[in-house]
């Protein structure tokens, strides 16, 4: 008799713990998961924010300040200029040209040095044009000294969220008036 008691129980192989263990893997997983694209957004957002247009921001030896953002075509109008020869020719399909004048002043004794191949402007999607035209392309500045330069970039028509970035990884807010040409104070 006992025989047959032990026939009619089914005798699992596995232990109760490891079934419960096994049915919490794929939740475990999925957590897993979603707390690394957290962590991962979280490290790549750790940029500086950038300083808003018109205000002023460090650079080393002085301060750097975005006066005006616009299309590099009504900048020309406005200001009554021969358009240089290097940005004659045609701008690529579905880009503008935009000039972005930029001051720079010398606060620290040893003064400040540019070069405007320091600068470029970084798009959304870290997409980075870099600077096609400008005047003057270096500078040496005493203290006290303060400089405009005008940087000319290619950026795509539809860019948004606009920076340039420079000196130091110093990061300046261009806003979005250079679509309408609304961005020069």
């Amino acid at each position: 008799m006992l025989m047959a008691i032990q026939e009619a129980i089914p005798i699992s192989a596995e232990h109760p713990t490891r079934r419960k263990r096994r049915r919490w893997i794929l939740p475990a997983l999925f957590l897993l998961a979603v707390l690394l694209v957290l962590g991962h957004s979280a490290v790549s957002a750790e940029e500086e924010p950038s300083t808003m247009l018109g205000a002023s921001a460090s650079v080393p030896g002085g301060l750097a300040r975005l006066n005006g953002v616009m299309p590099y075509k009504e900048f020309v109008a406005l200001e009554n200029r021969e358009v240089p020869a290097e940005l004659a020719g045609d701008v690529p399909s579905g880009a503008h040209q935009v000039v972005v004048l930029l001051e720079l002043t010398a606060m620290d004794p040893e003064g400040l040095e540019f070069t405007a191949d320091d600068y470029v402007v970084d798009r959304l999607g870290k997409n980075r044009s870099p600077v096609v035209w400008s005047s003057p392309s270096e500078a040496s500045l005493a203290q006290g000294q303060t400089m405009q330069a005008e940087l000319v970039f290619e950026v795509p028509d539809k860019a948004l969220e606009l920076t340039l970035e420079g000196a130091d990884d110093v990061r300046l807010s261009m806003g979005s008036d250079h679509h309408s040409g609304g961005g020069r104070r």
